[in-house]
């Protein structure tokens, strides 16, 4: 059944590729090859940057010297409860305290809908 479905879609297709590889048949093949210097003028000159020394470990230290942790200057007391928080952000100790609640809440709720 498959060779039956796939005769008709020889036949069309077999004139197109001899038209279109008889052309690349005759070309030398040192033309149909990449050669390497259009390759390399594809990749920008950076891509290729390889550092030519190895970077010692005294240099690398002073270079990551700077990149420490910052000290944080948005930390202000909750209203509610006066713990320290991030300005903009929930209580974690009034957002605990309200999960607690809401958690027994719902046990109570699906206690009395189960009696």
């Amino acid at each position: 059944m498959a060779s039956l479905a796939l005769a008709p879609t020889r036949s069309w297709l077999a004139p197109f590729l001899q038209r279109i590889t008889a052309p690349l048949a005759l070309l030398p093949v040192a033309i149909a090859l990449p050669s390497l210097r259009p390759l390399l003028e594809l990749f920008p000159s950076i891509v290729l940057a390889v550092p030519k020394k190895k970077v010692s470990h005294s240099r690398k230290a002073m270079r990551e010297a700077n990149k420490g942790l910052k000290d944080k200057l948005n930390i202000v007391n909750c209203p509610s409860c006066g713990m320290p928080k991030l300005a903009h952000n929930l209580c974690e100790h009034c957002y605990r305290e309200l999960a607690h609640r809401w958690k027994a809440e719902a046990r109570q709720q699906g206690a009395s809908y189960s009696r």
